[in-house]
């Protein structure tokens, strides 16, 4: 296995990032390896095991102007919507305001393979990846 090239600082990040995903406009927050019984209630519900949040927001961890992220935002959009997946609204918020917040969208039913190809098209460091335990988790990409 190849080490990442994501720097520790970068996923410490990742890790203490609040990842909220909206449902009929009502927030669920969600925090990288910590059970969220309303995630576990929604994919229940939906009738899926597993869903992924991916941005398409500074690519590579490179900041970007306002202008390229909704570009790439909206490319991400148009993107999965060509898929029979329901989506969601995310944002991704960094507890100490080091990085500005991001957009994303939760994608209900996406298999961890697909997830990751979409992500790698997406020029990402890493998705984050929920599987039939409502546990969020970091999948490193680079």
């Amino acid at each position: 296995m190849t080490p990442s090239r994501v720097s520790d600082d970068l996923i410490t990040n990742y890790l203490q990032t609040d990842y909220q995903i909206f449902i009929h406009n009502d927030p669920i927050s969600l925090r990288i390896n910590h059970y969220s019984p309303q995630l576990a209630h929604l994919l229940k519900t939906a009738q899926q095991p597993y869903g992924a949040i991916i941005s398409a927001y500074n690519p590579r961890s490179q900041l970007q102007n306002d202008e390229n992220n909704a570009r790439a935002h909206q490319l991400l959009r148009d993107y999965l919507s060509n898929w029979n997946y329901s989506i969601a609204a995310s944002l991704h918020k960094d507890p100490l305001g080091k990085w500005p917040i991001e957009k994303g969208f939760f994608v209900i039913g996406l298999n961890l393979e697909n997830a990751c190809s979409i992500g790698q098209q997406f020029n990402q460091n890493a998705i984050v990846w929920i599987g039939n335990d409502a546990i969020p988790g970091l999948i490193l990409l680079n």
